[in-house]
C-alpha cells in the first residue's frame, strides 16, 4: 500500500491549462535521514502511473495502481500518480477539473504535464543521499517508467515519444502552460530540499502537500475529506513569481500555439520576439521506458492496423511554421510514436481471463511487436488473471513481473 504522498500539487494541463491533482511518492531513502548511500547514491529514476478511465469511477486512488506503483516505490523510483481531468478521489479529497474527450488527445496532453513536471522536479531535488554530479555520470542514466493501468494504459501506449515533449518544454514562453510546469517543478523541489536540511524528521515534514491541502495528519485523517487551504495555490504562483524574477530568460521568435478546449485550433499568434526560459543544459538525460498493465481491447485490436494520433503532431507543426500539407513531419511524428514500444524497453502485462480483452488479438499484437527487428518489447500473459486483478494469487505474479522488469531497468537484482 502507497505511503502517504510526499507532495500533493495541482498541476495546469499542457492542452488547456486544465488543474490536474498529482501526487509525488518518495522512496525511502530519501525519507529517512539515517540511510546512508554512500555506496549507491540516490539513481533519480522516476515512475509515473495512469489510472483507469475517469468516468466510470477510475482516478489515483485504484487499487491496481496503488500495486504498481507501490512495486516501484520499493525499487527506489520517485513515483508520481495523477488525476486526468473530470477525475474525483474515491477518498473525496481531491479532484481534477475539465471534461472527458472523446478523442483522448486531452487526456494524453494531461499525463505528459505531469511526466514532464516529474522530469524537472527529480533534476531539481537535491537530498543529502544525491547522486554525483550530472555532468560526470556515465551509462544509459536514470529511468524514466510512464506506466498505465486499463484506460491508462491505453494513455501511455498512445503517447508521443517522451523526449519530443521535453523538447517542447526546452526554452518555453514566460506565461505559458509549459513555462509555468517547469517553474513549478523547480520551486516545490527546491522547497523540499529545504525540508530535506530541517533538523526535523523528513518523514513528518514531506508529508505536507503543497499547492491546495496541507497534510500533517496521521494516514487515518488523511483518508478523510480535509478543508482546503484558502491561500494554497496563491502561495505556489507567488513562490514561481518569485523564482522566475531570479530565472535565466532569453529573447527568441516563437509562435504560441492557440488551444481550446477539446479541439485544437490552427490559429497562433504571429511569429514574434518573446521572453523564454533558458535550456536546462545539464538536464537529467532519461531513458524512457513503458509499462501497460491491462491495455483494452479497443486499443489492442487498432494497434495492429492504425496509426496513432499524435497529441503534439500539431503543435511542433505550428511551433515550425510548418502547415498541415508541408511535407511529411505528420507522418514522421506518427512513425516515432509507434516505434517507441519497440525502440525503448517496453511491458505489456494482461491476464487471460480479462473480459475487457480478447486473448488471442492480444497475443497477435504482442509477438508483431516482439517480432521486430531489434525490439526491445515484452509481455507477459497471467494465467487466470481478470481485468481487475482481484483473483487469489494474481496480484503476487502481477507485482514479481513489474518488479523483474523495472529491475532490469536499473539493474538491480532484487526489490528493495
Amino acid at each position: 500500500m502507497l505511503p502517504r504522498p510526499s507532495l500533493s500539487v495541482q498541476l495546469p494541463s499542457l492542452y488547456d491549462g486544465t488543474k490536474l491533482e498529482c501526487r509525488v511518492y518518495h522512496p525511502a531513502c530519501l525519507n529517512d535521514p539515517s540511510v546512508s548511500l554512500a555506496a549507491a547514491p540516490w539513481p533519480r529514476h522516476a515512475a509515473v502511473v495512469a489510472h483507469p478511465y475517469a468516468p466510470l469511477g477510475g482516478c489515483f486512488d485504484d487499487p491496481v495502481v496503488d500495486v504498481v506503483a507501490s512495486a516501484l516505490l520499493q525499487l527506489s523510483f520517485v513515483v508520481a500518480t495523477f488525476n486526468f481531468r473530470t477525475s474525483t478521489s474515491n477518498r473525496g479529497t481531491s479532484s481534477s477539473g475539465g471534461r472527458t474527450s472523446w478523442t483522448s488527445r486531452p487526456e494524453r496532453a494531461d499525463y505528459m504535464s505531469a511526466a514532464a513536471f516529474l522530469a524537472y522536479y527529480v533534476h531539481y531535488l537535491d537530498p543529502p543521499q544525491a547522486s554525483a554530479p550530472r555532468a560526470n555520470q556515465t551509462g544509459p542514466g536514470p529511468t524514466m517508467l510512464l506506466a498505465g493501468y486499463s484506460y491508462g494504459a491505453m494513455i501511455t501506449i498512445k503517447l508521443p515519444p517522451f523526449d519530443a515533449v521535453m523538447s517542447y518544454l526546452s526554452t518555453p514562453v514566460v506565461g505559458t502552460t509549459a513555462a509555468d510546469i517547469r517553474l513549478r517543478a523547480q520551486h516545490l523541489a527546491e522547497q523540499q530540499n529545504a525540508l530535506f536540511a530541517m533538523p526535523v524528521s523528513p518523514r513528518k515534514s514531506l508529508g505536507m502537500r503543497t499547492g491546495g491541502r496541507e497534510d500533517t495528519l496521521p494516514r487515518k485523517s488523511y483518508d478523510r475529506p480535509r478543508e482546503r487551504a484558502r491561500d494554497g495555490e496563491e502561495r505556489i504562483r507567488n513562490g514561481v513569481l518569485d523564482l522566475l524574477q531570479r530565472t535565466k530568460l532569453i529573447r527568441q521568435k516563437q509562435k504560441v500555439p492557440a488551444l481550446s478546449g477539446d479541439q485544437e485550433t490552427e490559429a497562433v499568434e504571429g511569429q514574434q520576439t518573446h521572453d523564454c526560459l533558458a535550456r536546462v543544459e545539464d538536464l537529467v538525460g532519461f531513458r524512457s521506458a513503458y509499462l501497460a498493465v491491462s491495455p483494452p481491447i479497443g486499443l489492442v485490436t487498432s494497434l495492429a492496423t492504425m496509426s496513432f494520433s499524435n497529441p503534439f503532431a500539431s503543435w511542433s507543426r505550428r511551433s515550425s511554421g510548418r502547415s498541415r500539407n508541408g511535407g511529411d513531419e505528420g507522418a514522421a511524428e506518427q512513425a516515432a510514436a509507434e516505434g517507441k514500444l519497440t525502440t525503448n524497453p517496453t511491458l505489456v502485462i494482461y491476464g487471460s481471463q480479462d473480459g475487457f480483452l480478447t486473448p488471442r488479438k492480444v497475443r497477435e499484437w504482442t509477438a508483431q511487436l516482439s517480432r521486430t527487428e531489434g525490439s526491445l518489447f515484452q509481455h507477459v500473459e497471467v494465467s487466470g488473471a481478470g481485468h481487475f486483478w482481484d483473483e487469489e494469487g494474481v496480484v503476487a505474479k502481477l507485482t514479481g513481473a513489474i518488479a523483474s522488469f523495472a529491475s532490469g531497468l536499473i539493474g538491480e537484482q532484487k526489490v528493495r
